[in-house]
C-alpha cells in the first residue's frame, strides 16, 4: 500500500500519516522477529511483545553521553518557545524514557543504529495506550520490566504485589499490554491484523 502526502495536507494529517507508515514498517520487522522465535506458531501478539522487548533492549544499549540525556528528567527545554508540535511529541517520547534503567556502563555491548534507536523510541510510544488504561502506570512499568528479562517474583512485585505468587499474573501483564497497544494501533492509527502474522490498515 502507497501513502501519499499531498501539499494541501495539514500538519495534524501528515503527521497521522508519518504515524501510521512508521507503525506498518514496524509491525512488518515484528513480523519477522517473531517468525523467527516463533516459526509457525507465531502469533500476532507476538509480533507486539517482539517489538517491545526489542525496543527496550536498544535503549538499555544506548551510550553513555546519549544515554544520561534519555534517562534526565530535568531537561531545560521542555516547553522552550518556537518548538513545533512535533518537537514537543519528540521530546515527550524522551521523557517517557525516564522510567527505563540507567547505563549499566558495559562498554562490550553492541551499539543501536539510527534506525533501531527511531523505532524503538516508536514502539515505546505505543505505550501511551497502556498508560491511559485504568492502572495503566502499574502495568507499564511491569510491562518494561518483563520485556526487560525481569523475573516473574519482581514483574509481580510491581504489577499486582497483594496477590498470592501465579504464573497466570504475569501473562495477565504482557496479555494486557499487547491488548491495549493492539487496540490503540486500530482505534487512532485504523491497524488491523492481516493474514498470518501481519498487520494492515482497515
Amino acid at each position: 500500500m502507497t501513502i501519499s502526502i499531498t501539499a494541501s495536507s495539514t500538519p495534524a494529517t501528515s503527521r497521522l500519516f508519518y504515524d501510521i507508515a512508521g507503525a506498518l514498517r514496524w509491525l512488518n520487522y515484528g513480523a519477522e522477529l517473531a517468525y523467527d522465535l516463533k516459526g509457525v506458531g507465531a502469533r500476532h501478539a507476538d509480533v507486539i511483545w517482539q517489538l517491545l522487548v526489542e525496543a527496550v533492549e536498544v535503549i538499555d544499549k544506548t551510550p553513555d553521553q546519549e544515554q544520561r540525556w534519555l534517562t534526565s528528567g530535568t531537561r531545560s527545554g521542555w516547553k522552550s518557545p518556537g518548538l513545533s508540535r512535533a518537537d514537543l511529541v519528540d521530546l515527550e517520547r524522551i521523557r517517557f524514557l525516564s522510567a527505563l534503567k540507567p547505563f549499566d556502563h558495559d562498554v562490550n555491548r553492541l551499539l543501536p543504529q539510527g534506525d533501531d534507536e527511531d523505532r524503538a523510541l516508536g514502539v515505546l510510544e505505543w505505550m501511551r495506550w497502556v498508560n491511559a488504561a485504568k492502572s495503566g502506570g502499574k502495568l507499564s512499568r511491569a510491562a518494561i520490566a518483563l520485556a526487560r528479562g525481569g523475573d516473574n517474583e519482581i514483574v509481580q512485585r510491581i504489577y499486582c504485589p497483594g496477590r498470592k505468587p501465579n504464573r497466570q499474573n504475569v501473562r495477565e501483564v504482557k496479555v494486557r499490554t499487547v491488548g491495549f497497544i493492539m487496540t490503540g494501533l486500530r482505534v487512532d492509527l485504523g491497524i488491523v491484523r492481516g493474514e498470518g502474522i501481519s498487520f494492515r490498515r482497515s
